[in-house]
């Protein structure tokens, strides 16, 4: 409640009210009787005062209710006459402590849109895919916990957690938003024993549970709303044993192993590029230019799906030659890893002399995507969704089997082509790094990074990229 407070102020009001009784009985009757008591008055102008409050709070936004709460003060901005409580009996005496004062509960939703604006705050220019995470984590949650959105999050309990991470482990699957299971519920999907190559990744169920944790994280940490503990801590996925001291997932990301010459040599052989070649191109010319894409360039497969039309761009350079590129960004639908994988990519001589040119100049005033069948996949919000499913079964049947092998191996075939080349033809690491979106190294002053290298630089860099029999 909000208490009216100064004596002048109760003065004020007292001698109002009397006056009116006096104007009331235009002095020839006896002023009225006053039964009224102090302390009922104060209650019902404070009501009034409240429920003015409560609709003036109600037209605030996210933000503005969150500063409400960090700091009393904005009140002001609400009404005019706030006070701390009194003591109606004893007036000099004040029962108000800021320090026991009552805190707010919230919903669930309220704590994920908190919780959204600190990421957006520390962390401005965070990628979309790591958006689409938090988002990922939040309908999951939603999904298995009963009316979690709008519950408070006081009411939470541990069994709300361990349900959540046993769903993680055991009755979510890789996307459940896939047609076998989109109108499933929770309760039906409980029912179903799920394959292990259906189930969550290890890393993807301690992302979602970690996000989880830190929502809670900032409730535990206010000193304004009322949770004390964070139930989630218990249920958090640790990491896997690790092995000379790197977690398995950076042990599973070193074991990709780049292709073989013999197995870069099985697929470019493939019927892909020779007896279906003339029907690849015209009808599935992705499948046919995106591995020599990634081979030739060392770009993300994503990276090459979302490519559009405009992304290709032309650069004369010092010797009057003309040197196409690839602009990564993120315009419009497309996403990048990160920061440094805002870059210009130039495209190998031998990409033009295999005909790459040819098929832009066909298609670029057709259409705005430079792939017609790839699509925007509903749910992953990536281009390469449905490509990398296709790829991979015709990988598997016709290259090879060896897990350790996939398409990200071509970008590791660049890496390594570089690194050498960076002995051999004296090119700077920085440019390696530079060609294939990583950050710096360590020893390289960011400084010369930042200012990066022009297209001849990296197209001389990218030249350097040799292939025996290719």
């Amino acid at each position: 409640m909000i208490y009216l407070s100064r004596e002048n102020e109760k003065d004020a009001i007292i001698m109002d009210y009397i006056s009116k009784m006096n104007d009331y009985s235009n002095g020839v009757e006896p002023t009225p009787i006053i039964t009224y008591s102090m302390k009922q008055f104060y209650e019902e102008e404070n009501t009034k005062l409240d429920n003015q409050l409560l609709d003036k709070v109600k037209e605030l936004n996210l933000k503005d209710k969150k500063d409400l709460i960090k700091n009393l003060n904005i009140l002001d901005k609400l009404a005019h006459i706030i006070d701390v409580k009194k003591d109606f009996t004893n007036p000099k005496t004040t029962t108000h402590n800021p320090a026991l004062a009552e805190k707010t509960n919230i919903t669930f939703k309220n704590l994920y849109d908190m919780f959204l604006i600190n990421k957006k705050e520390e962390y401005p220019d965070l990628a979309r895919t790591t958006w689409r995470d938090y988002q990922s984590a939040y309908n999951d949650f939603l999904f298995v916990v009963a009316n979690a959105e709008s519950r408070d999050i006081s009411s939470f309990t541990k069994d709300d957690f361990k349900s959540f991470s046993d769903a993680l482990h055991h009755h979510i699957p890789k996307s459940r938003t896939k047609k076998q299971y989109k109108d499933y519920t929770y309760e039906n999907l409980k029912k179903i024993e799920l394959k292990e190559d259906e189930k969550l990744a290890t890393d993807t169920k301690k992302k979602k549970m970690s996000l989880i944790r830190q929502m809670f994280d900032i409730a535990v940490n206010s000193e304004d709303i009322a949770i004390s503990e964070n139930l989630v801590i218990p249920y958090i996925i640790k990491d896997r044993q690790t092995i000379k001291g790197k977690t398995a997932r950076q042990n599973k990301q070193e074991a990709r192993k780049a292709l073989s010459e013999e197995n870069l040599s099985k697929l470019f052989s493939s019927k892909l590029y020779t007896e279906k070649k003339d029907y690849t191109l015209k009808f599935q010319p992705e499948k046919f230019w995106i591995p020599l894409l990634a081979t030739y360039t060392g770009m993300r497969q994503n990276e090459i799906c979302q490519l559009k039309i405009s992304d290709i761009k032309q650069e004369k350079i010092s010797t009057g030659e003309l040197v196409y590129c690839f602009e990564l960004n993120e315009d419009e639908d497309k996403h990048l890893k990160n920061e440094n994988a805002y870059r210009c990519v130039p495209l190998h001589p031998k990409l033009i002399e295999l005909g790459f040119i040819d098929y832009y100049d066909s298609v670029k005033n057709k259409q705005p995507t430079l792939w017609k069948n790839l699509r925007l996949h509903p749910t992953e919000d990536r281009y390469n969704t449905d490509y990398n499913k296709s790829f991979m079964k015709y990988f598997r049947k016709y290259v090879t089997k060896d897990s350790t092998q996939v398409f990200h191996s071509l970008r590791h075939n660049v890496a390594s082509q570089l690194l050498n080349n960076a002995v051999i033809h004296r090119l700077p690491k920085a440019l390696m790094n530079q060609i294939l979106g990583h950050a710096p190294d360590k020893d390289e002053t960011s400084q010369t990074y930042s200012n990066g290298y022009g297209i001849e630089q990296l197209y001389e860099g990218i030249k350097t990229l040799e292939y025996v029999g290719l």
